[in-house]
């Protein structure tokens, strides 16, 4: 990346921005979307710490149920992210008038993708069998699978409206309803878990139903916010009926499909090594879920960068200021990675710790911090990652990334994961550790990828990319 810099130098390229205009526009972007998914991924940490502190056997029941269901719901509902990046083209050409209309056709898209997760997660429960997950964890896990079903719809729809606020660079809004919807959550989480002023206690099953009061809510205040807002009144999204228009859905299938595909093979890599790992028993799970809520959180940082970066470049790209679009792109892997150094200190030095506040059991807390020491390591391809896929998702080129992905993680990452962790093939079984291990690989394979892609899109690839209306 460092040669891609001193070429643009070279080439005396004119860029109307700098590294000043760089960092000014990442932090307003990317802070409040930074703030947006803690407050988003907050709603699981509590999850894990208040089941943790009720009971080891809800909180691996818990863990098991998000494991089924983030990688199907990113898999389906990511089809609709694309929806930022026109949205932010679009408003960097100004054509405002297009955004309403696309929006709302993909809220006719969505229909279909609701039904397909409810009927997904009405026969998740053959996956726990395959798996052989305990009968005491499993029932657990239904309960709560019964309340993400209910709650999900309601995301689905949010979805949209919160592409159109962060495309159209309003991500603060988002923020704040997240805030409201992180409260709502954690009040009804501590009331329906242990049973207080009244209410019966209900452990895991209680975090289904606090996910369904704080989803909903969330889209009723969204939808509140848009309709009273004058920001959005040129918009006209609640002024006129739109009609299916299938070539407009079909584009945005097209582009959004393989992020949905990419989100589904980055999380279900992990989702997947946590099921694989849950035969061996309850401990291993809550600290493979422990470790994965901590590592979450940490990557909150470069994943805004690449967030922001979707924005940025598609307003530039949209501008047709592609010299600018090619700088920005750098600048966002370069800025992630800084941030990524920083979070592989933060769980090296601080790693037992941190996962010390999610259980009170010793054994568990040292497996986890042992997995947060492999974590550390990733730190920087993920970072790398995310900020690179959100540079290319601003050029809509999205396609491709569903192959690497996929090769990287699924070819590579995860059958080299499942030997080190359940067969003696290459050594003797090192459980959770030596799945950790085949990750960590898969993610730096994916990360050489991005960074590779990113440099061929935004120099001799771009003209491929170009504003579509």
């Amino acid at each position: 990346m460092k040669d891609t810099f001193s070429s643009l130098n070279e080439d005396n390229v004119s860029f109307k921005g700098s590294a000043k205009i760089e960092i000014r526009e990442y932090f307003n972007l990317a802070i409040p979307m930074l703030l947006t998914q803690l407050a988003a991924h907050a709603t699981g940490v509590i999850a894990a710490l208040m089941t943790g502190n009720y009971s080891t056997l809800d909180q691996a029941a818990v863990a098991i149920g998000n494991m089924l269901f983030w990688p199907a719901y990113f898999g389906i509902a990511g089809v609709l992210f694309i929806v930022t990046s026109f949205v932010a083209q679009f408003y960097g050409a100004k054509k405002i008038e297009l955004i309403g209309p696309l929006v709302k056709q993909s809220y006719w898209l969505s229909i279909p993708m609701i039904i397909l997760f409810v009927i997904y997660i009405l026969n998740a429960d053959t996956l726990l069998d395959i798996l052989g997950t305990p009968n005491e964890v499993k029932n657990i896990t239904q309960q709560y699978l019964f309340g993400l079903m209910i709650g999900a719809p309601a995301m689905f729809l949010f979805q949209p409206l919160r592409s159109m606020c962060e495309g159209m660079k309003r991500p603060l809004p988002i923020t704040y309803i997240n805030i409201v919807m992180v409260v709502i959550n954690a009040f009804v989480n501590y009331v329906l878990i242990f049973g207080k002023f009244g209410f019966p206690e209900l452990g895991g099953k209680g975090c289904g139903i606090a996910f369904i009061v704080s989803s909903w809510s969330s889209l009723l205040i969204i939808l509140a916010y848009i309709y009273f807002s004058d920001y959005f009144k040129r918009i006209k999204f609640f002024e006129s009926f739109e009609a299916p228009d299938f070539v407009k859905i079909f584009e945005i299938i097209k582009l959004g499909l393989p992020i949905g595909g990419t989100l589904f093979i980055e999380i279900a890599v992990f989702s997947g090594a946590g099921l694989i790992l849950s035969s061996l028993g309850e401990n291993i799970i809550s600290s493979h879920a422990i470790a994965m809520q901590v590592t979450t959180l940490t990557f909150m940082l470069p994943l805004s960068i690449g967030l922001a970066a979707n924005v940025r470049v598609g307003n530039l790209v949209g501008s047709g200021s592609l010299d600018e679009a090619r700088y920005s792109s750098f600048f966002a892997m370069f800025f992630a990675l800084f941030l990524a150094i920083i979070n592989t200190f933060i769980l090296i030095e601080f790693g037992y710790f941190l996962a010390g506040f999610f259980n009170p059991n010793n054994e568990i807390v040292l497996l986890a911090s042992s997995l947060l020491v492999i974590a550390a390591i990733f730190q920087i391809a993920d970072g790398l990652n995310f900020a690179g896929v959100g540079a290319l998702r601003g050029y809509k080129d999205t396609q491709i990334l569903f192959f690497f992905m996929f090769f990287a993680y699924w070819i590579i990452g995860m059958p080299i994961g499942y030997s080190l962790a359940m067969t003696n093939f290459f050594t003797e079984p090192m459980g959770a550790v030596g799945m950790w291990i085949g990750l960590t690989l898969g993610l730096f394979i994916s990360a050489a990828f991005v960074i590779a892609r990113v440099n061929y899109t935004t120099g001799v690839g771009r003209d491929n990319f170009t504003l579509r209306t």
